[in-house]
């Protein structure tokens, strides 16, 4: 026999793909305690708090929570869960639910420029969130393919910035000609000078953000929102206006924010390594380190060291 009773905020949740986990979760605060969202971007990130808003039907509050929209399901919190729940799952449960009502991510979304588009599909393969996709359209009598973005699913991580070949996306604030405007370095002579590329989330604490404004004029340290973001010619703009070496500092192995970036920026710098090899260039020109959750002080290490290295290449 059907209920007449209408469905609660917490039945929709449970009947959506992921959310079916919803009554699983006793709000311990595990998952709280290992996402980085709250400490470095947003304080009122609480993913406990947010199921709580479900449980008590406060449906418009959970639209408008930033949990809902930031949660980037890099799974972080899964290990450490004692009810192993994905509670990535369920926020993106609450997530459509939000969609379908009408309300629209925060975030610094991606666009494309369809005149640079050559519906290659790159960033469609790229995206982890499955934001791009292919749309046909008509111009000039014709059916051409063009690249669109769902800015509900897109995470603003620019992976698909540095993968398009065209140049046809961009995310105010991480364009091309943004991050390449600040590889501007004032050379010492005494000094190796090196651009240090780091993504925003491989480091926890803030005394390591101290250790990198520490540093001279000679080192220029470049925040981006993903070491994915990376586009291999931004290190050969910097190697070709003189800088002695280009450091990219990413995430460890299954501790990337946006899921897969640094496994990205890995095959592309890796790949930049050899064809420097082939051309006898400058062998450890172009490193690439991953930075674990618990490697506390290590970027000092890894700038030191690189410098040091440069330096005796030099002389």
């Amino acid at each position: 026999m059907e209920s007449n009773h209408p469905l609660t905020f917490a039945d929709q949740v449970r009947a959506m793909p992921g959310g079916e986990h919803l009554d699983l979760c006793y709000s311990c605060g595990t998952c709280v305690s290992k996402c980085m969202i709250q400490q470095k971007l947003e304080p009122e990130y609480n993913p406990r708090r947010l199921l709580r808003m479900v449980m008590m039907d406060m449906r418009e509050e959970a639209f408008n929570s930033p949990t809902t929209w930031l949660c980037s399901a890099c799974d972080l919190c899964y290990p450490a869960c004692p009810q192993q729940i994905h509670i990535s799952d369920v926020i993106e449960a609450v997530k459509n639910l939000a969609v379908e009502a009408g309300y629209s991510t925060p975030l610094e979304t991606v666009e494309v420029d369809e005149a640079r588009c050559s519906g290659c599909a790159i960033c469609v393969m790229t995206c982890p969130y499955e934001a791009p996709h292919l749309i046909e359209k008509e111009v000039n009598g014709v059916m051409d393919r063009f690249s669109e973005v769902d800015a509900e699913n897109c995470m603003g991580c620019g992976m698909c910035v540095a993968a398009c070949p065209m140049g046809a996306i961009a995310r105010p604030g991480v364009s091309n000609a943004e991050i390449s405007s600040q590889i501007d370095i004032k050379t010492q002579n005494s000094s190796p000078s090196l651009v240090v590329f780091i993504c925003d989330w491989c480091l926890r604490v803030d005394a390591d953000l101290e250790i990198l404004e520490s540093y001279p004029d000679n080192v220029r340290v470049i925040h981006i929102p993903c070491s994915g973001r990376i586009d291999p010619q931004m290190a050969l703009i910097a190697l070709n206006s003189g800088i002695d070496g280009v450091l990219v500092c990413g995430c460890a192995p299954g501790e990337c924010h946006y899921q897969r970036g640094n496994y990205v920026s890995s095959c592309k710098l890796s790949l930049l390594d050899k064809m420097l090899g082939q051309m006898d260039l400058a062998n450890g020109q172009v490193r690439f380190v991953q930075l674990g959750t618990q490697d506390r002080g290590r970027i000092r290490h890894e700038i030191d060291g690189m410098l040091v290295q440069l330096l005796q290449e030099a002389s």
